[in-house]
């Protein structure tokens, strides 16, 4: 680095302190004019601005355009309007250029655009408030990314029967009233006018993008048993499609049968140990009562009505299913063939269970069958079929039935390899009475299913498209939601843009979904586990030729290692060449914009330790600072010359993880591989690798000793995560940390040069863990409950020095506001760092 002005950031993780003391980092609500970091401001977005439009890339005025915003949720998108110039202007300082409306159909006034008292119709105030928002964001260059669906429950409103999913997923792929009733959500949102811009939200070139639900596919998460357990309504429509696209498909069957029925394998010799489960001298041989956290239970044998059977009595229990398991391993199955369980099983009183098949090993993965079971006090035989994911010598198979205090009873347990069948006794596509499931399916079965939904699946994110491009004449770009896997994919494919979303350690809900006051988030740093990190995963959902953008990104609050979210995604998108990224999310709150505590898991309007590196994400994404990777390798979704079945088997084998799907595509595809290379999918032709020009950048991401080192070494960048032991050596010598034990740092120009040795300006940014005054941790520090803590937020600051090029130069010390401080000294060429300066922010110039 020669003849340059740094702005550093530093933040660290969890253990060990190194001495370092938490100090109060608040960044103001309101932005000072006078900040040293301040992004310019961005050209105003009229109504006779140009579209942003989308070809391989977003464009605007035949320019190259990426956008790096943040989501707003559920009130944050109604700021009163004497809130809503300092919000923009705020966003627009830290260089954020696109927002995110999310969670707006979701609630009632003043959380959400519905009528406060009876939830149908828009709240007039809500649509002034919006209205005006949009204008200050348009008049600071921000454009609108608006959701259509996201919380909005149509069937309760529209007289439909309640469907089994929250906020209608998946019924409203298929319903047409659900349909129709997202339709008329947008008509009416779409087609009115914004009276501080006189256009329809529909022509104003600030509403950029329109999204048309979020998170919702036949293919996402659970999706399997909701559509197993569809209520009747919506189970006969879709069944009558499914029956339709069949007969279509087939015509007859005799037809049916025959493609059903290849491949069926007869049922063979059962795996399982002791499968009547008799009790010898006090124990069930070859199972195991597994019990955790306390809870306890007992096995004996009984007779229960007319049958001998094994009963399992819940002594003590807690609300997690899983804490009491009945298993047994130690059997073998082999990848990719298929096998059948079967058991029979009734409760004392109608309760559930759950079985599984998985690993009876670290790291416990699901070996491909997890099912959730309805008991009654009636004997009933279950059966279910699994393709085996992968080969393993020690396989388990567990029932878990800790989640209510009934005893279940349990006899002749299976695990037998085939078992498959075609067309069930009793079911006719020329009657139409073949279910969408079956137990034991045959693979052709499964695979014809599977294009079902996703024909089914693509339909309607195409017609939406349509209808809201064409019969709404809105001139937004257009995407349907983010890519659930192979089949996810390709129901995407015709959309503007292609979107994904990751989080890193999501907070987990052990016993009451979103429960405040019981949680857990593993502490674990991204840099640590790379091949766990969610960016590779991302990178593989790219469709080669269209715009690819991540709209939820985040790792949440209280991670002691959170600091790293902003520096990774920034400078990986960037290497990788996406085309936006949005935080999740700048806040949820209406009116709580003078806040200075860390409110939420995922808020970052107040937390230093991720709102404190957007202006240097900024640097890094939306302007270029760090440069694309000078190699692309575009993988083949299918190796047939027709889409199908080779997208559905792919995606069976899969399921919703990309980067496993593209390494079974292409040999020698490692995390290691997209550190010099991007990555793309493609549905057509396969190019193979392609060179796209030298660079000098270089991405590093080093694992030794257990303890993570990610390096990024870009013209008008640098980014540092990991552990202070590992800066020397990481970075030629160039910073050393003394303390915190974990670290983040981002060096970026602020003048726009190119590289860094000819800026003038360069913002250092660092910082270690990032707490609220107060927060009471568990002793595991996976979880502080309720425990919150006050205002002010706080840092851990960074005890570092940063070796200089040849030349004069001046350091200053920034107060959270963006303004000088404190000068530092630049002696002999080095910078050094220190806690009592009580910052994460440095400005180097070059005098």
């Amino acid at each position: 680095m020669r003849n340059l002005t740094v702005i550093m950031c530093v933040c660290a993780m969890t253990g060990v302190a190194f001495g370092v003391e938490f100090v109060p980092f608040v960044i103001p609500a309101k932005p000072n004019p006078q900040s040293l970091i301040a992004a310019p401001p961005g050209e105003a977005i009229t109504v006779k601005s140009a579209r942003l439009t989308a070809g391989e890339h977003f464009e605007h005025e035949g320019k190259r355009v990426r956008l790096w915003g943040v989501n707003l949720s559920f009130g944050a998108n109604l700021p009163a309007k004497e809130e809503a110039a300092d919000v923009a202007e705020r966003l627009a300082a830290a260089g954020v250029n696109t927002v995110r409306m999310h969670h707006l159909d979701t609630s009632r006034w003043p959380r959400g655009i519905w009528d406060g008292r009876t939830g149908r119709g828009f709240e007039p105030e809500a649509l002034d408030r919006l209205d005006y928002f949009i204008n200050e964001l348009a008049k600071r260059g921000i454009w609108v990314n608006l959701n259509l669906h996201v919380g909005r429950a149509h069937s309760e409103y529209v007289g439909a029967p309640k469907t089994n999913r929250d906020y209608d997923k998946m019924a409203n792929l298929f319903a047409p009233e659900l349909i129709e009733a997202q339709r008329e959500y947008a008509r009416q949102i779409l087609t009115r006018t914004n009276r501080y811009r006189n256009a329809r939200w529909a022509d104003d070139p600030a509403v950029a993008i329109v999204e048309i639900t979020n998170e919702n596919s036949f293919f996402m998460w659970g999706s399997e048993e909701t559509l197993r357990t569809l209520p009747d309504y919506y189970a006969k429509i879709l069944r009558e499609r499914f029956n339709a696209w069949l007969k279509a498909k087939y015509g007859s069957d005799e037809k049916l049968k025959a493609a059903w029925t290849m491949g069926v394998e007869p049922l063979g010799e059962n795996l399982l140990k002791n499968s009547r489960l008799v009790v010898s001298n006090g124990r069930v041989d070859g199972w195991n009562v597994e019990q955790h956290e306390g809870c306890r239970a007992t096995a004996e044998m009984v007779m229960y009505k007319g049958k001998e059977a094994l009963k399992l009595s819940v002594v003590k229990r807690d609300q997690t299913a899983w804490h009491l398991q009945f298993n047994q391993r130690q059997f073998a199955v082999e990848g990719g063939r298929y096998y059948t369980v079967v058991f029979e099983a009734a409760g004392q009183a109608d309760r559930n269970i759950s079985i599984t098949v998985g690993q009876g090993h670290d790291p416990w993965e699901g070996l491909g069958l997890s099912r959730q079971v309805e008991l009654s006090d009636q004997w009933r035989q279950y059966t279910f079929g699994f393709t085996a994911a992968q080969s393993d010598t020690d396989a388990r198979v567990s029932i878990s039935f800790g989640n209510a205090e009934s005893p279940v009873y349990l006899a002749n347990a299976q695990v037998r390899p085939g078992g498959r069948v075609g067309l069930v006794t009793g079911e006719s596509v020329e009657k139409g009475t073949v279910g969408l499931f079956a137990d034991n399916e045959s693979a052709p079965r499964i695979e014809d299913r599977m294009v079902f939904l996703a024909e089914t699946e693509k339909a309607f994110f195409d017609d939406m498209r349509r209808y809201v491009k064409q019969e709404l004449g809105c001139g937004a770009l257009v995407t349907g939601t983010i890519v659930f896997g192979p089949l996810g994919l390709y129901t995407q494919s015709d959309m503007d843009f292609i979107d994904g979303h990751s989080y890193w350690q999501h907070p987990r809900f052990p016993n009451r979904p979103w429960d405040p006051a019981d949680w857990l988030i593993d502490q674990k740093a991204m840099v640590d586990f790379p091949r766990e990190a969610t960016l590779f995963r991302l990178a593989a959902e790219r469709l080669w030729g269209k715009p690819y953008t991540v709209t939820e990104y985040n790792h949440p609050a209280p991670l002691d290692s959170q600091a790293e979210c902003v520096p990774l995604i920034a400078s990986f998108a960037a290497a990788h060449d996406w085309d936006g990224v949005w935080l999740y999310t700048y806040s949820h709150s209406t009116g709580e914009w003078g806040r200075e505590h860390l409110n939420s898991f995922f808020d970052v309007d107040t937390n230093p330790a991720k709102w404190g590196f957007m202006r240097a994400g900024a640097t890094m994404f939306r302007d270029g600072g760090v440069a694309k990777l000078g190699h692309r390798t575009v993988w083949q979704l299918s190796l047939e010359p027709l889409l199908f079945p080779g997208v559905a088997q792919l995606h069976l084998k899969c399921g919703t993880n990309m980067f496993a799907a593209a390494a079974s595509r292409m040999a020698g595809m490692t995390w290691e591989k997209l550190l010099s290379s991007e990555l793309a999918a493609t549905l057509g032709n396969y190019p193979g690798h392609a060179e796209m020009g030298r660079t000098s950048m270089t991405m590093t991401w080093d694992v030794a000793g257990g303890k993570g080192f990610y390096a990024v070494r870009a013209g008008a960048a640098r980014v540092y995560v990991g552990h202070s032991g590992r800066f020397s050596k990481g970075t030629s010598g160039e910073v050393e940390v003394k303390g915190p034990e974990f670290v983040a740092m981002t060096m970026t120009a602020l003048d726009g040069a190119s590289r860094l040795d000819n800026s003038r300006h360069v913002l250092i940014s660092a910082c270690g863990r990032c707490e609220n005054t107060g927060m009471v941790f568990s002793e595991d520090r996976r979880t502080v409950g309720r425990n919150w803590g006050t205002g002010p937020a706080r840092i851990e600051t960074v005890e570092a020095t940063v070796k200089l090029p040849p030349g004069r130069w001046t350091c200053q010390a920034l107060a959270a506001d963006g303004t000088a401080k404190a000068d530092v000294p630049t002696d002999n060429g080095v910078a050094t760092l220190l806690p009592r300066y009580d910052t994460m922010w440095y400005v180097l110039s070059r005098n």
